[in-house]
């Protein structure tokens, strides 16, 4: 069973929800395979950083973009301003990636 690779923009208090939930998975749905936190982007190389070690993801960016473009991501879950999600939803769908955002 394949894990999906996620990849979330946004580290504030709903990108930590999100983030918490993402761990969560397994004890709710044991018959699938638990998602990765693979890559996390924020607004700044040491925010992205430090929440990705404090959240539990592998990797960091402070470019989001760069999320979008990694093939290693096959999620990107926007978390960032409500503002901003229409370009990112838009960036990720056209790099092929399979998207979750709350609000457009």
């Amino acid at each position: 069973m394949k894990s999906l690779r996620i990849g979330l923009i946004g580290s504030g208090f709903i990108g930590r929800a999100h983030a918490i939930a993402l761990q969560g998975v397994g004890a709710v749905f044991p018959d699938i395979a638990a998602p990765v936190c693979e890559l996390l982007a924020d607004q700044d190389e040491t925010k992205a950083k430090t929440a990705a070690a404090s959240l539990g993801f592998r990797r960091s960016t402070g470019d989001w973009h760069t999320l979008v473009a990694d093939p290693a991501i096959d999620v990107v879950d926007i978390c960032s301003p409500n503002y901003l999600h229409r370009e990112m939803a838009l960036a990720a769908i056209a790099a092929g990636k399979h998207v979750w955002c709350e609000k457009p």
